[in-house]
């Protein structure tokens, strides 16, 4: 069992008031440290100003709770969304063909009808999520587009051109 010790605290406490200075004009950025010294007990007072709680320097449980809540709403509002990835990994060489059923297919195919505003050598595919022949029939085709072999199936180098050219696309779609 890993043991927590003060420091881990106080670099936890620094890390929480530090990203409050990231949202709020005028907050003190706090060094992350895991030394409680002046800057930090200065950014935890008016942290508790700024809520309405006692100034007292101190991150008793009510602090803490509060603080910590307001970090993970920053989080979320200045990480970077984090991706899906609905293609394995695993097998090393899985490869997406004729007549499988799942959400990677309707994946495909939502992705393949987006390009397809731009490609408009692209016909539309329904997407039910089964790698029937029209899909593989329009897979062939943008495989061709792109000078690749020209399979009808979605191995690794296909869906991620497919991927980057479905990116490329919503980018200049938002554009205009």
């Amino acid at each position: 069992m890993m043991q927590f010790t003060e420091k881990d605290a106080i670099y936890n406490l620094q890390t929480y008031l530090r990203a409050q200075s990231l949202i709020y004009d005028g907050v003190p950025d706090v060094p992350v440290d895991g030394i409680f010294d002046s800057a930090t007990k200065n950014a935890l007072i008016d942290f508790q100003l700024r809520n309405g709680l006692p100034p007292t320097g101190i991150a008793d449980k009510t602090t803490w709770e509060l603080l910590y809540a307001q970090y993970l709403e920053i989080l979320d509002t200045v990480s970077l969304p984090y991706p899906i990835i609905p293609f394995p990994s695993y097998p090393r060489n899985y490869t997406v063909k004729l007549n499988d059923k799942s959400f990677t297919v309707a994946t495909i195919q939502y992705m393949l009808n987006e390009i397809g505003i731009i490609y408009d050598t692209l016909p539309s595919v329904e997407i039910n999520g089964i790698y029937d022949d029209a899909t593989s029939s329009i897979i062939k085709k943008f495989q061709e587009i792109n000078s690749m072999p020209q399979t009808g199936e979605v191995d690794r180098a296909t869906w991620a051109r497919l991927s980057r050219i479905y990116n490329l696309t919503l980018h200049y779609i938002e554009q205009y």
